[in-house]
């Protein structure tokens, strides 16, 4: 069940001119967030921004002892301009944790996941990739960008699930192999590796692509679909999209987490 408080700001960590990570204190969101949760944020008072942002729930962690929520934010907008600016102690009303999480409860020891990542699409793979590795299950990370100031958090995924776990793309060949994210995992699935599950987070491009080796593969996927959204709980129909069975899903109340073999990606 998602509640609306109020949480402060604890921090704000910022990588570059664009990207920052926002921590907030968890509240009684923190215990009830799952890997692939999100949360709805009020960027500020007044009527710019007037909505609220969704931002996907990137860990759940400590921030000098305190119980705290982590946003991994890129600056795109006013609102989540104005987020980067708060001072902390700020308070911010949070509403959460909202959606369909990552389905990881069916998985065993002995299975092998594949976590692919597409610039900030990172963000619901971190929690991911921290309950991953504290059940003891091996995932592989595969995380693409344009250069390598969009390939963040790296040692957090590389402390969770090893360095030889990690591989990362380029499309200027500034971090890791030079190219597109899903060469990466198609070179992988080449060398004879097999995955329970393929968890992904990115663009519609990269999500298109990985539906279709997914298929080819026969391998189960679980996409955190990510739309503009005005509420957060299937009310405002700002967030759907189409599905094989003909009808349109939204994604804050079926989603974010969903198989890719059910959507329509010709009408997406």
């Amino acid at each position: 069940m998602a509640v609306n408080e109020s949480l402060r700001v604890l921090r704000t960590i910022h990588y570059d001119e664009h990207h920052y990570s926002l921590f907030v204190s968890a509240g009684t969101i923190g215990p009830k967030t799952k890997p692939g949760h999100f949360a709805m944020i009020q960027a500020g008072e007044g009527f710019r921004p007037y909505l609220r942002r969704a931002f996907s729930i990137a860990d759940v962690t400590k921030v000098a002892g305190v119980p705290a929520l982590e946003f991994v934010v890129k600056i795109v907008g006013v609102g989540t301009a104005a987020l980067a600016r708060f001072a902390e102690g700020t308070p911010l009303p949070v509403l959460g944790p909202l959606g369909v999480p990552f389905p990881i409860d069916d998985l065993l020891p002995s299975d092998r996941v594949a976590l692919v990542a597409g610039g900030i699409g990172l963000a619901p793979l971190v929690l991911l990739a921290r309950t991953l590795a504290a059940r003891g299950i091996a995932a592989d990370l595969f995380y693409g960008g344009r250069n390598e100031n969009d390939v963040l958090k790296r040692a957090d995924f590389e402390r969770f699930l090893g360095p030889h776990r990690c591989r990362y793309a380029t499309d200027d060949g500034s971090l890791g192999r030079r190219g597109r994210v899903t060469e990466l995992f198609t070179n992988a699935l080449a060398g004879g590796v097999r995955y329970r599950r393929v968890y992904a987070c990115g663009p519609v491009a990269m999500f298109r692509a990985l539906a279709e080796l997914l298929a080819e593969a026969k391998l189960e996927g679980s996409f955190a679909m990510e739309s503009e959204m005005a509420c957060g709980f299937g009310v405002c129909l700002g967030c759907v999209v189409p599905m094989v069975d003909g009808r349109f899903a939204t994604i804050c109340k079926e989603g974010p987490c969903v198989s890719p073999a059910q959507i329509d990606w010709a009408r997406l």
